[in-house]
């Protein structure tokens, strides 16, 4: 089963980072935005199943050993939906989890906050993509 998670990394450990493994800091900045936020470092939300997780994750673990501390899981948060929209109809919170093919086209399986789904619904529903939820 896939979950939406958040890297948060406390800043102290990035500074450190930055001093003995510059590189892998570097890798991972290229995979994720890293924000400053309080004392931490936070990532947006990935899906456990994308590669940018993946990627992520080895380099957090070449960095800080085993990492599942550094992740936030947010899948309570998250309302999963499946819809025929194009990805030109999401908005920057929308996850895309996995496409397949349906009885009338390509599909795809969307996650986004709980908050926004009827916001993106209506979206996609302007184009006549009415989504399924699947939660």
């Amino acid at each position: 089963m896939f979950r939406i998670v958040q890297i948060k990394v406390p800043d102290q450990k990035i500074f450190d980072a930055y001093k003995h493994s510059k590189s892998s800091l570097e890798g991972l900045q290229s995979v994720v935005d890293l924000a400053h936020r309080g004392d931490f470092f936070v990532s947006e939300p990935m899906a456990t199943t994308s590669a940018k997780h993946f990627t992520a994750e080895s380099y957090l673990r070449t960095m800080f050993g085993d990492p599942p501390h550094l992740f936030v899981d947010l899948t309570s948060d998250y309302k999963l939906l499946r819809t025929r929209a194009p990805q030109a109809y999401d908005y920057g919170y929308v996850i895309e989890i996995g496409t397949m093919e349906g009885d009338s086209g390509p599909e795809r399986l969307v996650a986004m906050p709980r908050e926004s789904v009827n916001y993106q619904s209506g979206r996609y529903s302007s184009g006549l993509y009415t989504p399924i939820d699947c939660s």
